[in-house]
């Protein structure tokens, strides 16, 4: 009820003072600093979830797939010392005839999992995507040999199924007979070198699945057999054949 200055009552309707809207728009303003941080931690957590849970599928399907070629994990074509290519030739219907992903293809070899083990595209599209935009391949079919776009659409990077003949001497081997604590598998190598974490995931750590099949969150790429870098070979480097046994390098790279 609101009254006249003479004490009359007139009719009418409460209304908000200047001072009253700026105290309401502060309060707002204040629970939505506080709260954006709690959602957005949220999110990053569930896609993290996410994110592993992708990892622990692939790890089943590389299972799979080594026990069904005598303990060998996936791979294309392979020549020592050729050098090391992705994304090429994603249309052919077959990735070990003529025509098919060039040489020491180390996106290839993880679409063999698409083309062998029947697993879906989402599952490659890491869910976690501020610095880029993963989206499932929907091409990708059994009577296809690679990923449309595979910046696009792999968001994970696998050991390096194509040693030299260096290494080969010096007893790598990618098979299910790999130590349980080497990496088979994570998060995009984000290929600037040194202690850098993965991208996909702000940098602040990567999920990485190892050969015994479980995933673990790790806050540094040092977490390889005796600290060794996921990402990088012994002596740094990014895209290149592992040193011996136990140096992980895992590709493709998102650079």
């Amino acid at each position: 009820m609101r009254f006249s200055r003479d004490g009359h009552r007139f009719a009418g309707r409460w209304g908000f003072s200047l001072i009253e809207l700026l105290v309401v728009i502060g309060i707002i303003g204040l629970l939505l600093a506080i709260l954006m941080p709690v959602l957005e931690r949220g999110r990053e957590k569930a896609n993290t979830v996410r994110c592993s849970s992708n990892l622990r599928q692939i790890g089943l399907a590389l299972e799979n797939y080594s026990n069904e070629n005598h303990g060998v994990f996936p791979r294309t074509i392979h020549v020592p010392g050729a050098g090391l290519v992705e994304g090429t030739n994603p249309a052919a219907p077959d990735p070990f005839k003529p025509g098919g992903p060039l040489a020491n293809d180390t996106t290839a070899a993880l679409f063999l999992l698409i083309r062998t083990q029947h697993l879906p595209a989402e599952l490659f599209a890491d869910p976690y995507n501020d610095s880029v935009e993963y989206v499932p391949d929907g091409a990708a079919t059994p009577s296809r040999s690679n990923f449309s776009d595979y910046r696009n659409n792999l968001g994970y990077s696998y050991a390096n199924p194509y040693p030299d003949a260096s290494a080969t001497t010096a007893g790598y081997r990618l098979s299910n007979r790999v130590s349980s604590a080497f990496a088979l598998a994570a998060d995009l190598n984000p290929g600037t070198g040194g202690k850098s974490n993965s991208k996909n995931h702000e940098g602040d750590g990567q999920n990485v699945l190892f050969a015994d099949g479980h995933v673990d969150w790790e806050t540094s790429p040092l977490c390889g057999i005796g600290g060794d870098n996921i990402y990088t070979t012994r002596t740094g480097a990014v895209k290149a054949s592992p040193a011996d046994a136990l140096d992980n390098v895992l590709l493709p790279t998102s650079n």
